[in-house]
């Protein structure tokens, strides 16, 4: 063995230093090539990660957004590592935005931590900004954390769903992969959690009983008092550019997507006797012209719509057949503009405006003369209003989310897709007890876009339209019910709350004068001269007021946070009073077991059949009167 250890060292040391030199070339010449690779590895990463973000059908889908943070995690490596990690813990924020998973939120600390490990100057920033928005001023120390940590009972990680995207809230989709160190901290800060909001419910529980024994005000006095207060640490905080650096689409300046031409991907239509909506799908939100051509000789009245720039590979007709709309056809018009043609069978008048997530625009024919309304006297609407109500017999209950959209997801997994839909049939049941009509716009777990809710109260000749809802924020001890009616946001948080519920990655596209455009704030503005308006606020009332006194003479303590306004695309276009119920905070482990409960549940539905109750017999009442 000695005897070839020294040959082995006289054959390297007789080597030419000349014959070694090429070797260490080129193992230096590798070396840049290994940094361009990782560099081009980071980049198709950020260009997947842009995809994601900016497509809606890809964003609703869980299996997008890992795929893309995988990528990242993947180029985490060398010099790119601190950029990487970052990047990948501002993905899996944004996730969290559109899923409502705490998990995902956890999993972007864990990430930014990593980040700020690798050399990350932003990462400290980030995580601060998401600390302040759950609440929690500064990252506990480790030794807290220990202190107050309880033993955890380890669950079985359940196995992800491919097609739902808060539905893969699981600890193993949550965790990110290949992450080996910071796995122990990951679990400090996973206990420090469970203790904190332990510690944080308690308390409530005791206080709550002791308000409910001691507090001697009727249940009106109780939601004058609350209504329209919110407390000095319920503000919801300013728009953070921080935060909104993470839901911007990353590697905008570079993939320039607005040079790409939209596409139609699909045409719908739901129609009755007086009223047809069209829903026009687009790959990418584009700007219309629209024009109104009169009927001529055989040719009917048509109105035109210019999508521009758009592109469409083959002709498109969808044949509608009712009273009112024939078909639509779209074509190419010119080399930039698709032409979308509604061929209309009467002089209906008809209204338009453009959605967001996914793209697409509707087109309501046999609404309301909304012109001559809006020119009308206050004297004339009210005059109007009482000519125009009938009796209250078909209620339309819309339960949200549903199918692949599960919508918020509570700290032990309850989903708020499930809870609304048992809510709905449990109200279903108590209005049909008492003489009602109803129809379910969803009656299983089916996904039902927000447009066609709408469509199917508007066709079915709803009187009444409720939507419910289970509500979610990122400070967990948030709680309380709240009703909403269709109007520009009152605050931030509604902003927010509606952008949850349209399905937007951001709260930025609820402002109508931010992103809308004409088409909706003339449809607001036309709400605001149309008998169903004000009717909507005084259904909200009464539906808000009989919830409250059902919980706390039921149920136990609730927060009255009053009806609110906020631009919900679920109450956009419908043709009768129409509110969005907040029935509780699914985010608040207290008030997700309530949710859960089919006592809550019934609760639910018994107050708000009574408040419907209330509201037709009063409507009824003051029509008989004039």
């Amino acid at each position: 063995m000695l005897r070839l250890l020294c040959a082995a060292l006289a054959l390297v040391l007789a080597t030419p230093a000349s014959a070694r030199q090429p070797r260490a070339a080129a193992h230096a010449a590798q070396q840049p090539r290994r940094a361009a690779s990782a560099g081009n590895e980071l980049d198709r990463a950020r260009a997947l990660l842009a995809q994601v973000k900016r497509d809606p059908a890809r964003r609703r889908y869980r299996h997008h957004w890992e795929r893309a943070i995988a990528a990242l995690e993947k180029a985490a490596r060398g010099r790119n590592a601190a950029a990487a990690l970052l990047e990948a813990a501002r993905a899996r924020y944004a996730l969290y935005r559109f899923s409502q998973v705490d998990s995902d939120r956890d999993a972007a600390l864990r990430l930014a931590v990593r980040a700020k490990r690798a050399g990350a100057r932003d990462a400290a920033a980030f995580a601060a900004a998401v600390r302040r928005e759950m609440g929690d001023d500064e990252e506990p120390a480790p030794a807290a954390r220990k202190a107050v940590s309880p033993k955890l009972v380890p669950r079985p990680a359940a196995r992800p769903d491919p097609t739902d995207l808060a539905g893969k809230e699981s600890e193993a989709s949550a965790q990110t992969p290949s992450q080996p160190q910071g796995q122990t901290q990951a679990q400090d800060e996973r206990r420090s959690e469970s203790a904190e909001a332990e510690a944080a419910n308690a308390p409530r529980n005791e206080e709550s009983r002791g308000e409910q024994a001691k507090d001697e005000k009727t249940d009106s006095e109780k939601s004058d008092d609350v209504a329209g207060k919110v407390d000095a640490d319920d503000d919801e905080p300013k728009a953070d550019p921080v935060l909104d650096q993470a839901l911007s689409a990353a590697g905008q300046e570079e993939a320039a997507p607005e040079a790409e031409p939209a596409r139609i991907s699909d045409v719908r239509s739901w129609s009755n006797s007086d009223y047809t909506r069209v829903a026009v799908y687009l790959s990418r939100a584009v700007g219309f012209s629209k024009e109104e051509i009169p009927a001529s000789g055989e040719l009917p009245r048509r109105l035109a719509l210019d999508l521009r720039p758009a592109q469409m590979g083959h002709e498109l007709a969808h044949r509608v057949g009712d009273a009112l709309v024939q078909r639509v056809r779209a074509a190419q018009h010119d080399p930039e503009t698709v032409r979308v043609v509604l061929d209309l069978a009467g002089s209906q008048d008809l209204t338009i405006f453009s959605l967001d997530d996914p793209p697409r625009l509707i087109v309501d024919v046999g609404v309301r003369e909304a012109r001559q309304e809006a020119r009308a006297t206050t004297q004339q609407r009210a005059e109007a209003e009482l000519g125009e109500r009938r009796p209250i017999r078909r209620i339309i209950v819309d339960a949200g989310h549903g199918g692949h959209d599960s919508g918020a997801v509570g700290p032990t997994r309850v989903r708020e897709k499930d809870v609304t839909l048992a809510m709905a049939k449990r109200l279903a049941r108590r209005l049909q007890e008492k003489g009602f009509e109803v129809v379910l716009t969803r009656p299983d777990d089916r996904y039902v876009a927000l447009e066609e809710r709408t469509a199917i109260a508007n066709a079915r000749h709803g009187d009444l339209f409720l939507s419910i809802h289970a509500n979610a924020h990122p400070h967990r001890d948030r709680s309380g019910v709240e009703t909403y009616v269709l109007n520009v946001a009152d605050d931030r948080y509604a902003a927010r709350l509606a952008a949850r519920e349209n399905g937007a990655l951001s709260d930025k596209a609820t402002g109508v004068d931010e992103a809308m455009g004409d088409d909706v704030r003339r449809i607001l503005t036309d709400l605001n001269a149309q008998s169903s308006s004000e009717a909507s606020r005084r259904l909200a009332q009464v539906v808000q007021r009989e919830m409250c006194a059902g919980i706390r003479g039921r149920v136990g303590e609730v927060r009255d946070l009053g009806v609110k306004s906020a631009l919900f695309y679920v109450l956009l276009g419908a043709r009768m009073p129409a509110v969005l119920l907040e029935t509780s905070f699914i985010s608040n482990r207290s008030e997700e077991k309530r949710l859960k409960s089919s006592r809550f549940q019934e609760e639910i539905a018994s107050s708000v059949a009574r408040a419907v109750v209330e509201f037709a017999a009063r409507e009824a009442r003051v029509a008989s009167a004039h």
